[in-house]
């Protein structure tokens, strides 16, 4: 039953794939997606076939998808204060996980603010592997730091 679910979680979230639109047009509407982000958190992401993806939702309620990165991208798109930031990668270190590691730093250059990603694999799934446990540490230029729980799931569009 648990297997089932979550391959119904993997379907859902790649039954958006599709290839991103490269237009100006595109570029336009995603600049304002940015700043328009739904309640549930980030707006739902595309994989292009052959692409996998990191997908991580915050785990106090409510549940907001907070975290997306792709596995050849070098940066993330994070929900930091109720706002999609794409931060470039820093750092990476830990263990393999498919195409990301475990441990992954994130950098503002423009507030010095910092994000590290720490993330505990869990078990296989079909096309891709869940996050059992795992939390995002912001912490600003001043040092304040916040810590968001997070679990999540790991998936690869075929292709």
């Amino acid at each position: 039953m648990r297997a089932l679910l979550l391959a119904s979680a993997i379907a859902a979230m790649t039954a958006c794939a599709g290839t991103p639109d490269a237009s100006p047009a595109a570029d336009t509407q995603s600049a304002a997606a940015t700043r328009d982000v739904p309640a549930e958190g980030l707006l739902p992401q595309r994989l292009a076939p052959g692409q996998c993806g990191l997908f991580l939702w915050g785990m106090s309620a409510p549940r907001k998808f907070v975290f997306f990165t792709e596995g050849t991208a070098g940066d993330a798109l994070i929900l930091i204060d109720d706002m999609a930031t794409r931060l470039p990668m820093t750092s990476a270190g830990g263990d393999v996980f498919g195409q990301f590691l475990t441990q992954m730093g994130f950098t503002d250059a423009a507030t010095g603010s910092t994000v590290v990603v720490t993330i505990e694999p869990g078990e296989a799934l079909e096309g891709g592997q869940r996050v059992d446990t795992g939390n995002i540490l912001f912490r600003n230029a001043e040092g304040w730091e916040t810590i968001l729980p997070v679990t999540g799931v790991r998936a690869c569009m075929p292709g």
